[in-house]
């Protein structure tokens, strides 16, 4: 198993929150994520792995960063979600927490 795929199962196991459908492989779901290192938050794309680091560019294939520009990532808390600009964006949760 691949790291990524590490990586996903621990985000699906603890829920996501997504903010939209990806723009570059339409096959994944992108959501939050949170980079394990740093703590930003980022978005991801569950199937292609593309990321985006600014909520205010949308999710758009000219503003997706080079492949892998964060390393590993952590799902992150709804506290840590609703204090950043990507809140806003989440269209669907599989959380039992309310996005509303």
């Amino acid at each position: 198993m691949q790291l990524a795929e590490i990586h996903y199962l621990n985000v699906m196991e603890k829920g996501m929150y997504k903010i939209a459908w990806c723009p570059l492989c339409e096959q994944g779901w992108v959501v939050i994520v949170k980079d394990k290192q740093t703590s930003q938050l980022y978005a991801y794309c569950t199937e292609c792995e593309t990321e985006w680091n600014d909520p205010a560019k949308g999710i758009k294939e000219e503003s997706c960063l080079p492949f892998g520009a964060f390393g590993q990532f952590v799902p992150p808390t709804f506290e840590e979600i609703s204090k950043s600009d990507w809140y806003k964006y989440i269209k669907e949760s599989d959380n039992e927490q309310q996005t509303d």
